[in-house]
C-alpha cells in the first residue's frame, strides 16, 4: 500500500513537472522567451497585412499611426515620410515616434500630444495602427494599449521591414534585442 503511495506521488510530480516544460505556462503567464510572449500577444491582438494598411493610407482611414521604434531607429526612416519637398505620401495620416519603453506613459498624456508630438491624441475608440521593425515589439504594445481601453488598434503584420519590401517572408526570427 505504501509504495502505491509513492508510485502515485512519483507520478503526479512528474506529471506536474512534464506539465511545465511548453514554451509558457499559460496560468502563470510566465514564459519560456520572448518568442513564446510575442506568440501569445499575437493570439490576443489584431494584426493587419502589407495590402490592408496601405489601402487604410490610401483611403485615409488612419489618423493616427505610432512607430515604437526607438528614436534612432525612427530618424534613419519611418512610414509616411515626407519626400524632399516636405510632401506627405498620405496627408491624412500622422505617423509618431512613441518609443515602446514609455508607449504606456505616454500614450494617454494630453501634454505630451500637444507639446511634443504636435498632434490631437487619439482617443480611445479611434482606429490606431502601430509598428515596429519586424513585428514583435508591436504586437506587445498592441495588445497592452488593448488592456489600457484601446479600442481599435492594429498591429503591422511584419512591421517596417515589410514595409520597406512586402515581397519578404512575413516571419523574421524575433531576437532577444527586439523585433
Amino acid at each position: 500500500m505504501k509504495k502505491q503511495y509513492i508510485i502515485i506521488a512519483a507520478l503526479t510530480l512528474l506529471l506536474i513537472v512534464l506539465s511545465g516544460c511548453g514554451e509558457s505556462f499559460a496560468a502563470g503567464e510566465v514564459f519560456a522567451n520572448s518568442k513564446a510572449l510575442v506568440r501569445e500577444a499575437k493570439a490576443g491582438i489584431t494584426e493587419i497585412s502589407y495590402d490592408d494598411f496601405k489601402l487604410m493610407l490610401e483611403e485615409g482611414k488612419l489618423r493616427v499611426l505610432i512607430d515604437i521604434r526607438e528614436p534612432g531607429e525612427f530618424d534613419a526612416g519611418y512610414i509616411n515620410q515626407p519626400d524632399e519637398d516636405d510632401e506627405y505620401p498620405y496627408p491624412e495620416t500622422f505617423t509618431v515616434n512613441i518609443p515602446r519603453g514609455v508607449l504606456e506613459f505616454k500614450i494617454g498624456d494630453q501634454s505630451y500630444w500637444d507639446d511634443d508630438l504636435w498632434v490631437e491624441m487619439p482617443t480611445k475608440d479611434e482606429v490606431i495602427a502601430i509598428y515596429c521593425k519586424s513585428g514583435g515589439r508591436c504586437a506587445l504594445a498592441a495588445l497592452t494599449l488593448q488592456k489600457m481601453g484601446y479600442a481599435n488598434v492594429y498591429s503591422l503584420q511584419g512591421g517596417y521591414r515589410i514595409w520597406l519590401d512586402p515581397s519578404l517572408p512575413l516571419e523574421e526570427e524575433i531576437s532577444d534585442s527586439g523585433g
